[in-house]
């Protein structure tokens, strides 16, 4: 077996395309958020290049129905990244993406990363994704209830959750190999 430089991959691909119905990523998100006080009653729904979603928003004491057209969906080192457009409330108001921006940062969580001004948000999925795993998110769409996913070139380097041997670091040396029953030495 030959040895290069460069790492390789135990999987890889040039190209992918991923098929996700909202329904059951609509399940998904209102579980993962069932803790969150401030956001309850998701609903997911295709908008061409873009998803939109709302929701039932408290904040500083207001309940509120808000719409939320999220576009320009990306992945990339273990972080969903996307931009918040078409803020609507009560049907159809717009909404100033400041105060969305303030409502996305007042949820207690480590996992949201607002980029103010911007209508960016970051949301970390190192949790969920392995370290292994090398997915790029090129583009997206979404027609009736599914939503379409595009990935670039990426790959897998190892199982995930299998740890490589490391080189001890000045313990004791490491037992002899054996081999057919019998142990190799060394002589001094």
């Amino acid at each position: 077996m030959t040895t290069t430089l460069t790492p390789r991959n135990l999987a890889r691909w040039d190209g992918l395309h991923l098929v996700l119905d909202l329904v059951l990523v609509e399940e998904h998100l209102v579980r993962l958020l069932a803790d969150v006080k401030e956001v309850d009653g998701i609903a997911l729904a295709a908008a061409g290049d873009a998803i939109d979603v709302s929701a039932t928003v408290r904040w500083k004491g207001v309940r509120s129905r808000v719409a939320v057209e999220i576009a320009e969906l990306r992945l990339k080192h273990r972080h969903l990244g996307f931009r918040v457009r078409k803020l609507r409330v009560y049907g159809g108001l717009p909404v100033p993406r400041a105060a969305v921006e303030a409502i996305l940062e007042s949820i207690d969580s480590s996992l949201i990363t607002v980029f103010r001004g911007k209508g960016i948000v970051v949301i970390d999925l190192r949790r969920w994704l392995p370290p292994e795993l090398n997915l790029k998110i090129v583009t997206v769409q979404t027609t009736g209830s599914s939503l379409h996913l595009w990935f670039g070139a990426g790959g897998l380097s190892d199982l995930p959750g299998r740890q490589r041997p490391a080189l001890a670091a000045g313990g004791p040396a490491a037992p002899a190999l054996e081999s057919g029953g019998e142990q190799h030495r060394t002589s001094a």
